[in-house]
């Protein structure tokens, strides 16, 4: 298998996560938010590789790592900058900031590069047994409920209780059922000699630590006068046009992709090795028969689909005979009973060789989740709500019918990654109501611009980006 340049893949994979990880946060972040980055990863991984049969199954990897992503979309970090970008605030602790989002960030990008991974050397049928990926799925839920009564609780501020190990006073903090995974992981990579595995999970951690500590220190700037007392951007600061959150995300982003793709280059001549068998063969460890298969593979995404009515009723802003019958829902309660569906089952069935589920996820999914957090939160306010939310209903059908009659091919999911999010982002940052407002209150073409804050710099900036990403696909995807 003759790879590609290597400098050129690591170069691609810096700027796809910069864009993917600045539109993450912009577009919907949280769990499902990470699922993007995640499978622009894999993909380019596959295409590193140059071999037809890896890349004829492209989207087992891409969905490996999106739903290996999604695990770190659970750890909040808002309260943990304070500690570094509050300089008056009572708990300013740089120390204990960066060190803290330096720990949070290898667990978020080891969690996603792990997964992808296991994911090449599973796929070569010579490394794992599908037993392993059962009994390992099965005990998620019960190992993360655990790892969290240890590392984040009791969590009771007003009673004046909390975890020893705490970085986020004003927040409830997660990392506890990560950690465990993450060491549920390395002994399973150790039992099976995964060294590929390792090296990967190496190579996203510390690509994640050292990118958020970079990214917090360019914000940190950004935030205060240097030491001379000037500004970091100059009259651009004046202005208030730069989004120093953004170029944190961004700076992530290009850290995340660094740290993956070099640990990829190093470790897969390991993989190509364990995969000399499946290329000979010209097919792909495939562990479940076929008609299984594709019925578990429907029923996760019928559950998916499903998970948009747990999330109705703390949504609706307008009271009805079901809000009043629920009354208050507790948010947290929610999105646990919606997880599993994510990362428990499907993720098992793509490490089993589910290139039903795996297309599901990179495919559909990526568009539900973003239809459903903006048609049901995001969206709220606008003026024709309803009929909008009519809209993401009929084109999600649309897309789910094309998913079950033909699927999408890389060419047409890698359009959608790179051009979607953005739609969904300019209806809302560029919504009538904001504009018309913005209008009213400027007196120049200048005013009016710099009314849009840090989104005027910013939206140039990702439509760069999403033309390069795009001219990359076409030229190798189409």
């Amino acid at each position: 298998m003759e790879t590609q340049n290597i400098f050129g893949f690591l170069a691609i994979s810096m700027i796809t996560m910069c864009f993917a990880w600045g539109i993450r946060g912009s577009a919907i972040g949280g769990e499902k938010g990470a699922m993007l980055p995640g499978a622009f990863m894999g993909i380019l991984c596959v295409w590193y590789t140059g071999s037809e049969l890896l890349m004829d199954n492209v989207f087992l990897f891409a969905a490996a790592c999106a739903l290996g992503y999604f695990y770190g979309g659970m750890e909040p970090y808002g309260s943990t900058m304070s500690l570094v970008l509050h300089h008056d605030g009572e708990r300013y602790n740089p120390s204990m900031g960066y060190l803290a989002l330096a720990f949070k960030g290898s667990i978020w990008s080891g969690l996603g590069s792990a997964f992808l991974g296991i994911s090449f050397s599973a796929m070569s049928g010579v490394v794992y047994k599908w037993y392993d990926f059962v009994i390992f799925f099965a005990l998620v839920p019960l190992v993360q409920e655990i790892g969290y009564r240890i590392f984040n609780t009791p969590y009771a501020p007003e009673k004046g209780k909390m975890p020893k190990v705490c970085f986020s006073k004003d927040s409830r903090e997660e990392w506890g059922r990560n950690l465990v995974i993450v060491a549920g992981l390395l002994v399973l990579m150790a039992i099976r000699r995964d060294i590929f595995g390792i090296l990967m999970w190496i190579g996203g951690a510390l690509g994640g630590s050292v990118g958020w500590v970079i990214a917090i220190k360019f914000y940190d700037m950004q935030m205060h006068p240097l030491k001379n007392g000037k500004w970091l951007f100059g009259k651009w600061e004046r202005l208030k046009i730069v989004d120093g959150w953004k170029i944190m995300e961004f700076t992530q982003g290009c850290f995340n992709g660094l740290g993956i793709s070099a640990a990829f280059v190093l470790g897969w001549p390991l993989a190509a090795k364990n995969l000399e068998q499946a290329e000979a063969a010209g097919k792909l460890w495939y562990a479940i028969p076929e008609k299984v298969d594709i019925t578990l593979s429907w029923i996760f995404c019928a559950l998916i689909i499903l998970t948009i009515f747990l999330f109705i009723i703390p949504y609706r802003r307008n009271g009805n005979k079901i809000t009043r019958a629920f009354g208050e829902v507790d948010m947290n309660i929610v999105e646990v009973l919606e997880r599993p569906c994510y990362m428990v089952g499907p993720l098992a069935l793509v490490m089993l060789g589910s290139t039903t589920m795996a297309s599901i996820i990179c495919c559909f999914t990526m568009y539900y989740v973003i239809a459903q957090h903006d048609g049901l939160e995001r969206y709220w306010d606008f003026k024709n709500i309803k009929f909008i939310r009519i809209f993401l209903i009929l084109l999600g059908a649309v897309i789910l019918a094309g998913q079950v009659l033909r699927g999408y091919t890389l060419w047409e999911t890698w359009i959608f990654y790179c051009v979607g999010y953005i739609v969904f982002d300019l209806v809302y940052f560029y919504r009538p109501k904001r504009v018309i407002e913005n209008y009213k209150n400027s007196k120049s073409v200048k005013d009016f611009l710099v009314s849009f804050g840090g989104d005027i710099t910013v939206l140039p900036f990702f439509h760069i980006l999403m033309v390069g990403l795009l001219v990359f696909g076409y030229i190798n995807f189409r």
